[in-house]
Parts: structure tokens; C-alpha cells; sequence
């Protein structure tokens, strides 16, 4: 059988890449982001950052002349933001992905769609925000092939760079111990990166900026605060996800840090903290981009395999992340591999 399920780019980035970034609480085992994403959607190949701030400095005194002098509004950010071309190939093992998958894939049934579709969102969902976060072009591959770490680079990466080279000036990076952490650390860890922000980051509004913590880090804070009376700080969102601040700055955790730097530190405990501007990391993609077919360009194939009785799918996309401010940045991070 040759026929094929096929979805386009801009489906394919809508209902499988998109949903990643939209995510405004937790939700599920693992989360997709906490809007601290801005996404770039048209990156081709290499862009310059887009400006997530407004801008400023544009007023002037007018003299006696009736001259007025035209000036940029926005100065161009010298940084830019690349994407490479990655993808997914490979076969279902199983004859369904759910009962009567083929008898409803060989009548065009619409359920079929959704049913795939929503497959294939969890079924990338991690290995987006692993990479997003920790990936590494030289990094070797997960030994116990469970995460996917070096597709393409990601933000840990980038400011490991910033830090190198100076953007991000020595008192605001730090490197955090392995290992358990107490209560005390907790409130310490959000207090150094509080009391280290440069004065730009110091004076945007509370709701302009977060905390990004490990698990780690956001429950020994938890249980600071419980022990020494400040329970009452802990509340809770609609869905009954925890709800933290300190200094009146969300505290908002990235269920993902934790296993992928305990697998990155050898099966011990390491940490993270990152104080910044909300949407400060960039993720870019090409919502047009894809494999061309007879039937034009795809992004998605999933197609049923007669000869190895297999389902097999082949999925197509560029994807790449920056940091647009990363000199407003606070972070503190277990040395990791």
C-alpha cells in the first residue's frame, strides 16, 4: 500500500511544534514551556533576534529650527538566530497505533487525524524541550537512549558561551553544588539570583520577569517557607499545580531539568536557576519548510507498511534557539556534562 497520510508545514508547525510554546502552567508528566519562549516562525535559515522589548530612548528636545531629525525607533540586535534541519524516521512496531487504526487510515476517517496527530504532539513533546533547553550538536548521544540531547543547541548551551565571553558579567552566574539540597538552600538559591540582577533586569516590573527553577529548587523552597511560616505564600493555580513567589517574581519549575541534569551528572542530583525576562529565550523554526512530494511539500508522512506488516513515519523540520537579552540574566547551574 503506497498511499500515505500526509500533513503540510504550516499544519504540521501548528498542531505539533506550536502547542509546545503555549503552555502557560504545567501540564503533565512533562510540561511544554511557562511562556518563557518567544517563537520565531519564519527562520529559514539565519535571522536576526526579534526585539521582545519595547523600545525606548526615542524622545527628543526640539530647537528653534524647523528641523526634525528622523532616528531609528529600534536599533537592530547584532545577535542572530540559526536553525538546522533535523528529523524523525522510523517505524511503529506495533500493527496499531490504537484499534482500527488501518480500517479507519484506509477510509479517510477524520478520527484518524486526530488520533495521530495527538500521538505524535506527545510523542516529540520531550524531545523538543530537552533540546530546547539542553541540547548539544557535540554532545554524544544518551547512553541509555532515553533523551534527546544533541539535535540541535540550546539555551544552557548559549549561555554557556555569554558567560565565557563576558555578555554575562561574573556576580551573575554561579555554579550550584550537587547533590540534595535543604530547605535553607532553596530560599538562598532564588536570594542570590534576586540580589544579582543587573539594574536594567532590577527595575523592569515583578510580572515582567520569573524565576526558572529545577524540581529541586522550587520544592526545598516549598518547604522553607512551610517551616518557617510562610505557607501562606503557597498557593495554587486552577488546575492545582503549586503556585510560588519570591520577592513577588513567580517561581516557576521545569519538570524536565531534573532528570535530564541528573542523567547529564551521572546519577546525581544537580540543580538550576535562571532569574530573566519573560519570552527572553527564542525558539525559531520555519513553518514552511518540509520534504517535497508528489502532493507538494509535507512535513509529516505516516504511511502502512504491507511487506513489514509496520506503520512507519518520517517527519521533517528546522529548529533552533537563542537568547535575545542574555546580559539580563541571572543563572546559577550544576557544572554538568
Amino acid at each position: 500500500m503506497n498511499e500515505r497520510f500526509l500533513v503540510g508545514p504550516k499544519s504540521y508547525y501548528e498542531m505539533l511544534v506550536k502547542p509546545h510554546f503555549a503552555d502557560l502552567l504545567p501540564d503533565g508528566s512533562f510540561n511544554g514551556t511557562l511562556n518563557e519562549f518567544t517563537v520565531m516562525d519564519d527562520v529559514s535559515s539565519k535571522r536576526k533576534i526579534v526585539e521582545i522589548m519595547g523600545n525606548q530612548n526615542i524622545l527628543k528636545r526640539r530647537d528653534a529650527s524647523c528641523n526634525i531629525i528622523f532616528s531609528p525607533v529600534g536599533k537592530a540586535s547584532i545577535r542572530q538566530i540559526e536553525t538546522d534541519e533535523i528529523y524523525g524516521a522510523t517505524k511503529h512496531c506495533e500493527n496499531e497505533f490504537y484499534k482500527g487504526c488501518l480500517e479507519d487510515f484506509r477510509n479517510k476517517d477524520p478520527k484518524f487525524r486526530d488520533y495521530i496527530m495527538d500521538f505524535f504532539l506527545k510523542a516529540i513533546k520531550v524531545d523538543i524541550t530537552s533540546n530546547a533547553y539542553f541540547g548539544d550538536i557535540d554532545r554524544a548521544n544518551d547512553g541509555n537512549g532515553i533523551w534527546s540531547w544533541n539535535v540541535f543547541d540550546g539555551i544552557f548551551k548559549h549561555y554557556a558561551k555569554f558567560i565565557s565571553d563576558g555578555t554575562i558579567k561574573p556576580n551573575q552566574t554561579t555554579a550550584f553544588n550537587s547533590g540534595d539540597l535543604t530547605p535553607t538552600d532553596g530560599k538562598e538559591y532564588l536570594h542570590w539570583a534576586y540580589k544579582n540582577q543587573d539594574i536594567f533586569l532590577k527595575h523592569l516590573p515583578d510580572n515582567m520577569k520569573a524565576f526558572y527553577v529545577s524540581q529541586s529548587i522550587f520544592d526545598a523552597y516549598e518547604e522553607f517557607l512551610t517551616l518557617t511560616g510562610g505557607s501562606n505564600n503557597i498557593m495554587l493555580y486552577q488546575n492545582g499545580f503549586k503556585k510560588l513567589k519570591y520577592k513577588n517574581i513567580d517561581v516557576l519549575v521545569e519538570t524536565t531539568w531534573d532528570p535530564i541534569m541528573f542523567a547529564l551528572n551521572n546519577g546525581v542530583a544537580a540543580h538550576a536557576c535562571v532569574l530573566t525576562i519573560r519570552g527572553n529565550f527564542v525558539f525559531a523554526t520555519d513553518n514552511s519548510y518540509g520534504e517535497a512530494t508528489p502532493a507538494g511539500v509535507k512535513a509529516l508522512l505516516v504511511w502502512y507498511s504491507t511487506d513489514e506488516l509496520t506503520w512507519k513515519y518520517a517527519n521533517f523540520m528546522r529548529a533552533g534557539t537563542g537568547i535575545a537579552y542574555p546580559e539580563h540574566s541571572v543563572i546559577g547551574m550544576t557544572n554538568i556534562a
